[in-house]
């Protein structure tokens, strides 16, 4: 597997648009067409937030068919808006089909933005000539403009891989900024790749790594109603067997962890990106539990901000986490900095503590000292401009 520069243009058998619509505001891009010169396997991976966003219903229906296409919004999330929000996700989709000429059912819908409001449907119906249009596979980089809602910065990874000899490509892209909890982060991200995958290998795999990137990051511990990540594979005939798709594998992971590490890079406001790591545990359950606990702590989290070593905070949050704990067998570091031992504070250098602590990255581990389970947490810091930009996000 090798990393390369670019995001979904480097893909072959896809193109890309990204317009101007005016859905919420005029001057940005956010109205967006994934066009698949063949019809494709899919697999999505959704919010498991009981509320759920008109697109997020409608792809669910359709998701286990062959997939043409994905029409994405952003500004206007789409949830919470009834029978009309749901027939506008069909009869948009539906246009788009009828224009590139299948089934409405090959075709998905993301949303992202706003709660509560319904689409501007025939500002958007009226768009589609000019979506149509502009597809190109060189507009992967605006697709991921395209998305973005508090984002700062476009999110796009890409990889090569190679099977039998033969080269392939993997490359995604997300939005997301707040709103972001385990159990699909919030975040829209597609993934795509020009190797025929056959499709139980890859939901399986595409399964198992959103559940160690993208359910493995936290920002605010709310969890949106939009939350989807998709994978598009061309639906040709694998010639693949599973043992000769290592090389596959290492380059989806590389790409949906790398996307969620940009999210959280780009929390809200955050100015630490941290990782959370528990060792130890009774099971990885329990390791899964304190390192959610931890990351999703405000107390934590403001701590990170002020670079303060409160390591009580630390301990506190993976005893209430649910896991097995015995205080005696605790302990907590920052990098290999000691602060809490088997049960008892440490001495600590505090000139070096505070050279790791301003880090924009770092690590904490807590070692539960009961046994083998491991898990790993990605989080941001919570600051005071986390708060500024969400008071100031209009309703």
């Amino acid at each position: 597997m090798d990393k390369i520069s670019g995001g979904l243009e480097n893909v072959r058998g896809f193109t890309f648009s990204a317009i101007k619509c005016g859905i919420r505001y005029s001057d940005r891009i956010d109205y967006s067409l994934i066009l698949s010169d063949s019809l494709c396997n899919a697999v999505g991976v959704f919010t498991t937030n009981k509320i759920t966003a008109a697109p997020v219903k409608l792809c669910r229906e359709r998701i286990n068919n062959k997939i043409k296409a994905i029409l994405i919004n952003s500004t206007n999330a789409n949830a919470c808006t009834g029978h009309e929000g749901l027939q506008n996700a069909k009869g948009l989709t539906e246009d788009i089909a009828k224009r590139i000429g299948v089934s409405p059912e090959s075709v998905l819908m993301a949303s992202t933005g706003i709660i509560g409001r319904q689409l501007p449907y025939e500002k958007m119906l009226s768009s589609h000539d000019e979506l149509i249009a502009n597809l190109d596979r060189n507009n992967g980089q605006a697709m991921a403009r395209a998305i973005m809602t508090t984002d700062t910065i476009p999110k796009e990874v890409a990889a090569s891989f190679t099977v039998n000899g033969e080269k392939f490509y993997i490359a995604g892209i997300a939005k997301g900024a707040g709103m972001i909890a385990p159990n699909m982060a919030t975040l829209l991200s597609f993934i795509l790749t020009d190797a025929p995958i056959e499709k139980n290998y890859l939901d399986y795999t595409f399964r198992k790594f959103i559940k160690k990137t993208f359910n493995s990051i936290t920002i605010d511990g709310d969890m949106s109603t939009n939350d989807s990540a998709i994978i598009l594979s061309p639906d040709f005939p694998s010639p693949f067997k599973e043992d000769q798709l290592a090389d596959f594998e290492e380059a989806l992971l590389f790409v949906l962890d790398s996307l969620a590490q940009l999210i959280v890079y780009d929390a809200e406001g955050a100015t630490k990106s941290v990782k959370i790591r528990t060792i130890g545990a009774a099971t990885d359950d329990d390791a899964d539990k304190i390192a959610r606990a931890v990351s999703q702590s405000l107390l934590v989290k403001t701590a990170i901000f002020g670079n303060d070593p409160n390591w009580g905070r630390i301990v506190c949050a993976a005893g209430y986490s649910g896991a097995d704990i015995n205080e005696s067998t605790l302990s907590v570091y920052v990098e290999d900095i000691p602060l809490f031992v088997k049960g008892s504070p440490t001495e600590q250098d505090l000139k070096e503590l505070e050279s790791v602590l301003k880090r924009r990255n770092y690590t904490i581990t807590i070692d539960v000292g009961l046994g083998n389970g491991e898990s790993i947490m990605w989080t941001s810091d919570l600051s005071f401009d986390y708060v500024k930009i969400n008071a100031e996000y209009s309703t």
